[in-house]
């Protein structure tokens, strides 16, 4: 579902089909696969984000959890910590992005269904996470967010726009709509370099 380059050459692509995580090395000429990280069967790994520790945080799709990975020594990734996206996710929602706040201490995690956006505390040095909040996201099937400075901003595919949420300083969590504009079914938001 997704593919990212850790490194100049070295990338990961993400399998929610198969509940898999690849690591491939020389991408550009010649890609090698040089791991596979299994997930439990069914939880649909769906995108990941680089935490500044090093760790890489994994939203799974249909399970809604968040996996943290970190490399050993030899540079082979492991699962060191997950944790529900949020308690009393009902059935049938499903996850979808994820992102970290600009500061880094938290991560949040849109899910379809219910319309919200989940809080995460980062801990651990990046190796951990614990559910902080569920607000709701200000659209109607969030596909796709990103923080902005002191906003997350928000693309909901099914209500046809894009909003900006504030983030509380204090707690992380995200409040109400501070913006709203029409998008024509928005899946992806990209940040400007």
């Amino acid at each position: 579902h997704q593919a990212g380059f850790l490194r100049p050459g070295d990338a990961l692509t993400v399998d929610t089909g198969f509940d898999l995580v690849r690591a491939w090395h020389d991408v550009s000429e010649s890609p090698t696969l040089v791991q596979e990280i299994v997930l439990p069967r069914g939880t649909g790994p769906r995108h990941i984000v680089r935490h500044a520790s090093g760790s890489l945080f994994l939203v799974t799709e249909y399970s809604c959890e968040v996996y943290v990975l970190a490399q050993d020594a030899g540079g082979t990734w492991h699962i060191v910590s997950s944790t529900p996206v949020a308690p009393g996710i009902p059935d049938g929602d499903a996850a979808a992005g994820i992102t970290t706040s600009v500061r880094g201490e938290f991560v949040y995690v849109g899910v379809r269904g219910s319309n919200a956006i989940a809080t995460l505390r980062v801990g651990d040095g990046g190796r951990t996470l614990a559910p902080v909040a569920l607000a709701d996201s200000g659209v109607d099937w969030p596909r796709c967010h990103l923080t902005a400075g002191d906003d997350v901003l928000v693309a909901g595919q099914r209500s046809n726009d894009i909003v900006a949420l504030n983030i509380d300083d204090r707690t992380g969590v995200v409040g109400g709509v501070r913006a709203r504009t029409q998008a024509p079914s928005p899946t992806s938001l990209l940040p400007i370099a």
